[in-house]
């Protein structure tokens, strides 16, 4: 019973940390408080075993938790990341560069759904398009004053 609350300790801290490092995502570098930068870099040098256990130990979870940690790594790469969850796990976009779309991947095999190869595919076609939609106030007015009604 001890190492389960051990396991949990550690992956509150971890959640707590990648918590803390999305909300400094928009915060300059000079910014950024060592003491942050300092325990970000402490997890970073657990002993792998110590990580394969907490990753072994929660395996319906594992995939979560490599999104959460890659987030946390993204965020040096690009200007933005925008999680999305599904079927893409996040959007990096990098001002005057690129954007990518991401998907992470955890444990031994890297096998794409059918939809991510999908969306893959259209990528690689480049059949990917920016879409501007505009509303005017008047139609907002209206959806606003229908939904009223009900």
């Amino acid at each position: 019973m001890e190492i389960n609350w051990w396991i949990i300790g550690i992956l509150g801290l971890l959640f707590l940390i990648a918590y803390l490092l999305g909300r400094l995502h928009n915060r300059k570098s000079a910014d950024i408080p060592t003491d942050i930068i300092d325990l970000y870099k402490g997890v970073q040098d657990l002993p792998a075993k110590v990580l394969h256990v907490i990753q072994g130990s929660i395996n319906p979870q594992k995939g979560k938790m490599a999104e959460l940690l890659t987030y946390a790594e993204l965020r040096y790469d690009y200007d933005r990341i925008i999680p999305l969850g599904w079927p893409i796990d996040f959007i990096g976009i990098k001002n005057n560069e690129r954007i990518d779309f991401i998907e992470v991947k955890s444990g031994n095999f890297h096998i794409l759904t059918d939809e991510e190869k999908h969306i893959k595919n259209l990528i690689a076609r480049g059949l990917v398009n920016f879409r501007l939609i505009k509303v005017t106030e008047e139609e907002v007015q209206r959806f606003v004053s229908a939904r009223g009604k009900n």
